[in-house]
C-alpha cells in the first residue's frame, strides 16, 4: 500500500460551515476560497496529505493552478457537480492504493467514500481540528442535523469496512 495520503475537500461545502471561512459582508465567495487554501497551504502541518479541494461550476471545469505543491484545486464542469468529481477523485485514489480521506457534510457522499475505502471526516470536525480547539470553540455553532441525518450518520459509521491490513481502527 502506497504512503500517499490523499484529502480530497467538498470545497463550498466546508466554506459555508464555518463563519472563519463563509462569504459575507466582510468577504466575497473568492476570498472565502483564497481564505481556504491558505489554510490548507500553512496551517496544516508539513507531511505526506495532499488536499484537492473541489468546488462547483466553473466553465472551464478541471485543474486550477492557482493553488499551490501541497494543495490543487479542482472544478466541476457543469452539468457535473463537485460532488461528481468527488466521487470521481476517490475511485482513481483508490484504485491507485492511496489511502484517502474525504472531508464533507453531504450523507451520500460520504457513503459513497466509505463504499469505496476511504475515510469520512465530517467537516464541522475536520474545521476543529485545522482552527484548532480555542478557535473552533469561538465559532459559531455549526449549522444542525436533522433527526434523520444524524442516524444515517451514525449507520455510516457503524458500516465502516474492516482494514484489509487485520490493524484494528484502520480505516
Amino acid at each position: 500500500m502506497s504512503e500517499s495520503h490523499q484529502i480530497i475537500i467538498d470545497g463550498y461545502n466546508l466554506i459555508h460551515r464555518s463563519p472563519d471561512l463563509r462569504p459575507g459582508p466582510e468577504r466575497t465567495l473568492e476570498e472565502s476560497r483564497e481564505k481556504l487554501i491558505n489554510l490548507l497551504s500553512w496551517t496544516v502541518g508539513s507531511g505526506e496529505a495532499r488536499f484537492v479541494v473541489v468546488f462547483d461550476g466553473a466553465e472551464g471545469g478541471g485543474s486550477d493552478p492557482s493553488g499551490s505543491e501541497r494543495v490543487q484545486i479542482r472544478w466541476s464542469r457543469p452539468p457535473a457537480k463537485a460532488d461528481d468529481v468527488i466521487r470521481t477523485l476517490v475511485e482513481a485514489e483508490t484504485e491507485k492504493g492511496h489511502r484517502v480521506t474525504v472531508v464533507t457534510a453531504d450523507i451520500e457522499v460520504a457513503r459513497h467514500a466509505r463504499a469505496m475505502g476511504a475515510t469520512v471526516s465530517i467537516s464541522d470536525l475536520f474545521l476543529g481540528s485545522v482552527l484548532g480547539p480555542q478557535r473552533a470553540a469561538d465559532t459559531e455553532k455549526p449549522t444542525s442535523l436533522s433527526k434523520t441525518e444524524i442516524e444515517e450518520w451514525a449507520a455510516l459509521f457503524r458500516s465502516r469496512r474492516p482494514d484489509p491490513t487485520g490493524e484494528p481502527g484502520g480505516d
